[in-house]
């Protein structure tokens, strides 16, 4: 009996010892959920945002902690970090606001030379000091500008001190001085950058300091005169810098007198004689004018400390210039131009030796310019001609002699050409006028001659093709070369509906001498074709074209067309004769 109880009482008793783990383990969860690190966090008294981390790992206030021992940490950048070690039990662990002492460094500045004044801004502390050397202080931790102003130089950098270190920085900029002086007491200055910043103006003599090493560019000004030097400034050290003005003078007279003085940029200076004074050295360009005369530019050369003294003669309107213009166009070979010029020249100053002697020489000059370029063309009759009017101005030119000579040589080989190519003149026109029409080598050339006027003769024919029935209608009439016309005129013969042959004439009338005229033509005859379609009720077309009447376009030839062939240039010739009056107009045929 003994031994069962325990074995009925084992299984209640692992029963109860489960309830009990299992209401410790409930029991755990539940005041775990309720163990947490609540705290706050201030600086100097006012709440911020700061990084805590618990057991070297990010923590914010409210979150649940482990049971046990743990390390708390509050860092901020601002603010002294705050440690602490603590042992956590069930339930809140309440570490209160934390307010972090505020972190701070040092600053040290040192400013060399001393600086008018220093400025130090920070978000929470700032001084402004003058006359300053810079500084040495505890200050909050934070980013800051430090300031330094001079009279011509300042700065402005920025500056991090942190937490229990010390922050250095130098402002050591590299300045000198300047003293300015002048000969003219009464004279102004300005001192600029190279760039054109205007840092100092005044009177001479000054003093000018903390300019930063360098170049700078000095405007000194004196009355209407301006100066513009550079000045050269070396660190630590006061540069000396003299200005000079230097005047020169000048006495400017005319014959006759009473001439205006004017310079390039238009300011008149009065009347001759003019004195100048307190010139700068250097060239000086002015313009003399007086009514009736010839403007004359005058330049001066000024020196210093000297007295310049110009006398000039005044010649008459025109005379210069144009005696200037002709001598330029003779050097370029412009003689009748310089012809001109030279005529000019006599009107305002008549019977000048100088100006006749140029004028005679252009003449001669130009005679013989216009002979070598006729003789290049081989007209050497022209150019024999234009070479005895150039002897009757220059009678002593050697080479107006010698090309006489040469020229006379080939005077009867041109005159042989001349012959040649009047003679053959009207049949290349003629040639190249039936070149235009490519049917036109299928017919025969047809030649007349006559006493009368090549001119004459061409007028009389295109006359006579307008005159008749059917007439002619004149296509061209014109004078392509020298006394040779050309004609082109084309003529429809009509039945009684429509056009049945068509005819192309080419003519040319040239003179080959002095007594006669060639005249050279051809008759181009077509005959037409018809090709009638309806296009619709009442409405037809006729689509022509025209066939050259030549066996080599027309195998069979009817008697109708050899009798157009024959009758198109005998009526032609008729016409033609009867124009020149060789023979009367006959009406001209019709074929059937």
């Amino acid at each position: 009996m003994t031994g069962r109880w325990p074995r009925v009482l084992r299984p209640i008793f692992w029963w109860l010892l489960l309830v009990s783990g299992l209401f410790g383990i409930h029991t755990h969860q539940r005041l775990m959920e309720k163990t947490r690190l609540n705290f706050n966090v201030s600086l100097q008294g006012q709440a911020i945002d700061a990084t805590a981390t618990l057991d070297g790992l990010p923590a914010i206030s409210g979150q649940n902690i482990s049971l046990g021992s743990h390390k708390f940490t509050i860092t901020h950048p601002k603010g002294e970090t705050y440690a602490t070690n603590f042992f956590a039990w069930y339930g809140a662990h309440e570490i209160g606001t934390v307010d972090l002492k505020r972190a701070m460094g040092t600053l040290a500045i040192t400013v060399d030379p001393p600086a008018p004044m220093l400025s130090v801004r920070g978000p929470e502390w700032s001084m402004i000091m003058t006359n300053s050397s810079g500084l040495n202080q505890v200050v909050p931790t934070d980013q800051y500008v430090v300031e330094s102003h001079y009279a011509h130089w300042g700065s402005a950098d920025d500056v991090t001190v942190a937490a229990g270190m010390t922050a250095t920085w130098r402002v050591t900029p590299q300045l000198g001085a300047v003293q300015l002086s002048c000969n003219q007491a009464d004279a102004n200055f300005q001192l600029l950058t190279l760039s054109g910043r205007q840092l100092e103006s005044g009177t001479f003599p000054a003093f000018i300091t903390e300019l930063p090493e360098g170049n700078y560019k000095l405007m000194a000004v004196h009355h209407q005169h301006q100066l513009e030097q550079t000045v050269v400034v070396a660190k630590s050290q006061t540069n000396n810098h003299a200005v000079e003005f230097l005047y020169g003078k000048a006495v400017l007279e005319t014959e006759p007198p009473a001439a205006s003085v004017v310079d390039e940029g238009g300011r008149d200076y009065g009347l001759t004689p003019v004195t100048f004074t307190e010139l700068s050295p250097g060239t000086l360009k002015f313009n003399l004018h007086r009514a009736g005369y010839e403007s004359v530019p005058v330049t001066l050369e000024i020196k210093a400390n000297q007295t310049t003294v110009i006398h000039t003669n005044l010649t008459g309107a025109g005379y210069s210039e144009a005696m200037k213009s002709g001598q330029q166009y003779m050097e370029a070979t412009e003689y009748n131009l310089a012809l001109q010029s030279f005529s000019d020249a006599l009107v305002a100053k008549p019977d000048d030796a100088q100006a006749l002697t140029l004028q005679h020489e252009a003449t001669g000059l130009g005679h013989l310019q216009h002979a070598k370029t006729l003789a290049s063309k081989e007209d050497y009759i022209a150019a024999d001609q234009e070479l005895t009017l150039a002897l009757q101005s220059l009678p002593e030119n050697g080479e107006i002699k010698t090309l006489l000579a040469d020229y006379k040589q080939h005077e009867p080989e041109q005159i042989e050409r001349m012959r040649l190519e009047r003679l053959n003149r009207p049949k290349q026109v003629f040639d190249d006028l039936v070149a235009i029409e490519v049917d036109a080598n299928l017919f025969e050339d047809h030649s007349l001659t006559t006493s009368k006027p090549a001119k004459d003769v061409a007028e009389a024919i295109a006359s006579a093709l307008q005159y008749v029935q059917p007439a002619f209608k004149i296509y061209r009439n014109t004078a392509p070369k020298p006394e040779t016309y050309a004609i082109i005129a084309t003529q429809d013969d009509k039945g009684i509906l429509s056009i049945t042959a068509h005819r192309e004439c080419f003519i040319v009338c040239g003179q080959t001498t002095d007594n006669e005229t060639q005249i050279i033509y051809k008759d181009v005859e077509y005959k037409a074709n018809h090709n009638v379609s309806m296009q619709g009720l009442l409405a037809f077309r006729d689509d022509q074209s025209y066939t050259p009447i030549h066996p080599s376009r027309i195998p069979v030839m009817t008697d109708k067309l050899r009798a157009q062939l024959q009758i198109g240039v005998s009526n032609l010739t008729v016409r033609i004769q009867g124009a020149i009056g060789q023979t009367p107009a006959a009406k001209p045929a019709v074929p059937q």
